[in-house]
């Protein structure tokens, strides 16, 4: 039999279907197949979510997918989901983190550029790791003057790819 990790006693678990998550930072996310484990003798409650990298997908998914403006919880679980802190999403989004703070905070409304920005990054999926290139990083603060970029593009054996750095475009046959 498992023990309580407070106090010893005996514990139970039961299957939760209607779970309530307030914990992910939203306020109205229901989970199903929850594992609840209470302590008898000292009513300690351990919750236990499966998969819960998996679980915050499945949310970030259903919260881009809604209609209507993101609300300020909705904002900042996205940017967490992203893994960005809040300068670094206000960089990638081409904003102050005062900014960012105001959306989260509900102080002021999310523009709908930004909003389609959001949603579309975290339908992407693919949070910048410190070894990627960041463009929108590093797009934050850069006013020159738009001109055309220089690229080098080669086919290889697994389609085209472009190589990064100055260059004029190039086929390869």
């Amino acid at each position: 039999m498992t023990r309580c990790s407070e106090c010893g006693g005996p514990v139970k678990t039961r299957r939760e279907k209607d779970y309530r998550y307030p914990e992910c930072g939203l306020p109205d996310v229901v989970v199903d197949g929850v594992e609840i484990t209470e302590c008898r003798r000292c009513g300690e409650t351990y919750t236990g979510i499966p998969a819960i990298e998996g679980l915050h997908r499945a949310i970030a998914a259903a919260v881009i997918y809604k209609k209507g403006r993101l609300a300020p919880q909705e904002i900042k679980f996205l940017r967490k989901s992203l893994g960005w802190s809040g300068v670094d999403f206000a960089k990638r989004m081409g904003t102050s983190a005062e900014t960012v703070s105001r959306w989260e905070h509900g102080r002021a409304p999310m523009g709908s550029a930004s909003d389609r920005l959001l949603r579309l990054l975290v339908a992407k999926e693919t949070p910048i790791t410190e070894y990627q290139v960041d463009v929108l990083a590093q797009l934050a603060g850069d006013d020159r003057p738009a001109k055309p970029a220089r690229l080098r593009v080669a086919r290889g054996p697994k389609g085209w790819k472009f190589q990064p750095g100055p260059a004029l475009v190039e086929v390869a046959k």
